[in-house]
């Protein structure tokens, strides 16, 4: 295993297979990529694993987009399989997953995270621009029966819109026997000040200080010290973890996950864009594995924490500090 110039070790890789979507979800950050019709080829994405897999990367987690838009994407699972023993999971709305979560659990998928931002049909067709949270709870069904598990809700939360179904989520969850992930809206530091993230962003703090007080326990997910909480509801429990980055300089010093773009390159931040290492040139140029192992080395090197200890609190916009 190998660990960037902070001590913190590569564990996992994080693959977009495509920036296309059937939901228009406006806070999307596109995994910190623009939207074009560029992507991989399932032989370069597991050239590219295979790669990382030799400097002890063993989990992976496909994104997009929308990955399972792609008629190829239980292929890409299954070739991932025969390289990584580890964890293989994906980012995904769900919509498709009523066809694909079968066949994509017998290639090798072992989990699924489903975006599902508003238990409200209404504010749903808000957020994704459709009307398809049924569909949605129905891939949440077949995700269950075909065994991807555990299930993970992504609940971007967001002021003004879905902040008040935060009970009712946790509800949904426990009944569901799903984990609910509140993560919260972020962005980059020269948008702080930006009209949308002053208008839709919460400070997930008083939240998770209610939670913790009536929770049965905590545990913390090893990958950014994520707190996760077990909360009553009704006769039975939920599972609760708190996705904060904003600010917080823990959440980036336990970060031990790479990128990588559809379009082949190897991106160290979601925040940042300035840290691209082209890996599928090398690829195509046919290069040796020397050759596409420094490329992996020197990307890791370059990587460094986006929030710091001394953006703790005095980086935080005027008026959010005012709103507290």
């Amino acid at each position: 295993m190998v660990s960037d110039t902070y001590g913190r070790p590569i564990k996992s890789l994080r693959v977009q297979v495509n920036t296309t979507c059937n939901f228009k979800c406006f806070f999307c950050h596109m995994e910190g990529t623009g939207v074009h019709s560029e992507s991989l080829t399932p032989d370069e994405i597991e050239k590219i694993i295979e790669t990382a897999h030799k400097w002890g990367v063993n989990k992976i987690k496909f994104t997009g987009g929308e990955p399972t838009l792609r008629p190829d994407i239980v292929e890409i699972v299954r070739r991932t399989r025969k390289h990584i023993t580890g964890n293989i999971s994906m980012t995904t709305n769900g919509i498709m997953l009523s066809m694909l979560a079968g066949q994509l659990k017998e290639a090798g998928l072992d989990r699924i995270n489903i975006s599902f931002h508003s238990i409200d049909r209404s504010e749903f067709q808000f957020i994704t621009g459709t009307d398809s949270m049924e569909k949605v709870r129905d891939g949440i069904r077949a995700a269950k029966n075909a065994g991807l598990f555990p299930i993970k809700l992504n609940f971007v939360v967001l002021k003004g819109i879905n902040v008040d179904q935060i009970p009712r989520m946790i509800d949904f969850a426990a009944e569901e026997e799903v984990i609910l992930q509140l993560i919260e809206y972020e962005t980059t530091k020269d948008m702080i000040n930006s009209e949308d993230f002053l208008k839709y962003h919460v400070d997930l703090k008083p939240i998770e200080d209610d939670i913790r007080k009536r929770s049965l326990s905590i545990e913390y997910n090893e990958l950014h010290r994520r707190p996760k909480y077990l909360v009553v509801s009704g006769d039975r429990t939920a599972e609760v973890e708190f996705v904060k980055p904003m600010w917080n300089h823990e959440f980036c010093s336990n970060c031990t996950r790479m990128r990588v773009t559809s379009t082949g390159l190897l991106k160290t931040c979601l925040m940042r864009d300035d840290d691209y290492t082209n890996m599928v040139s090398g690829i195509r140029e046919k290069k040796g594995d020397d050759y596409l192992d420094g490329l992996f080395l020197k990307s890791v090197k370059s990587r460094e924490p986006y929030w710091k200890k001394e953006d703790a609190v005095e980086e935080r916009a005027p008026s959010v500090r005012e709103e507290k």
